[in-house]
């Protein structure tokens, strides 16, 4: 089973308990934080597609980066996820 620290140096999608979720670079993964550099923070409520529609989206037109860094508290994590992993229906 791969472990946060497998992912550093990978673009990975960062899935939260709220509306959030976060695109970016992992660089750091510390006991409270996830570190990520050129990310989206993006607020899902925002647009009239899926999670996953937008997850696709970004995989095939590329990562709109909106953060320069952006730490995020593991305790609101509830999915990490590289996105080379997403599947495109």
């Amino acid at each position: 089973m791969e472990k946060p620290f497998d992912f550093v140096s990978k673009k990975v999608i960062l899935d939260t308990e709220s509306r959030w979720v976060y695109i970016g670079t992992l660089v750091d993964v510390d006991t409270q934080y996830y570190y990520l550099l050129e990310a989206d923070a993006f607020d899902t409520s925002e647009v009239n597609i899926t999670k996953h529609e937008y997850l696709m989206k970004v995989k095939k037109d590329g990562l709109v980066v909106n953060r320069k860094r952006v730490i995020i508290p593991r305790s609101k994590v509830i999915a990490i996820t590289p996105l080379e992993d997403i599947i495109e229906k």
